[in-house]
């Protein structure tokens, strides 16, 4: 029982790993920050309820995404300014989680936890076959091997339809009348 505990808190703090095909962004933290609408006329004077991150490219019914926000990855100190869609790509970064820092004018910071899975490629590559591009002359078909004539005995005459043959021996000839 404690292995199985360690296992799946293992996956929980270190992200997907080579087996799970829900890893679709291995080795890169990304996601979009959206805003609730309206949190900047409230009067608590903090957006840590408003801030929402997410993987989804569209925003929930209610939130906008944070356009000029500053995200950063406290545990690397890589920032950016979220731009049109708030969408935000930090590449490339070990399996584990992360703490993204949202900074916007002078609220507080808000922090939101991320998990980065990781796929490792195996060893070994599948080396495609080498392909030369210069022209080849076309395979040459053997020949045939001459067969030896057969002489067929044309001798006699017959009268058939206006033809005729006549002569002795190999050689026939045909006219007509």
């Amino acid at each position: 029982m404690t292995l199985t505990f360690a296992a799946a808190f293992g996956f929980l703090l270190f992200g997907c790993g080579q087996e799970d095909i829900s890893c679709s962004n291995p080795n890169t933290l990304s996601g979009f920050v959206y805003v609730r609408q309206g949190a900047f006329e409230e009067t608590d004077g903090t957006l840590d309820d408003d801030v929402l991150v997410s993987d989804n490219p569209h925003p929930p019914v209610g939130f906008l995404p944070f356009k000029g926000a500053k995200v950063k990855v406290e545990e690397t100190g890589a920032s950016l300014e979220l731009g049109e869609r708030g969408s935000f790509v930090f590449h490339p970064l070990p399996a584990g989680t992360y703490t993204i820092v949202i900074e916007f004018e002078s609220f507080p910071p808000v922090r939101r936890a991320k998990s980065v899975c990781v796929v490792t490629l195996p060893s070994y590559y599948y080396r495609p076959p080498y392909y030369d591009p210069s022209p080849k002359p076309a395979p040459s078909l053997p020949k045939p091997s001459p067969q030896p004539s057969q002489q067929t005995s044309t001798s006699g005459s017959w009268d058939e339809g206006g033809l005729s043959s006549w002569g002795e021996g190999g050689g026939a000839s045909a006219r007509k009348r």
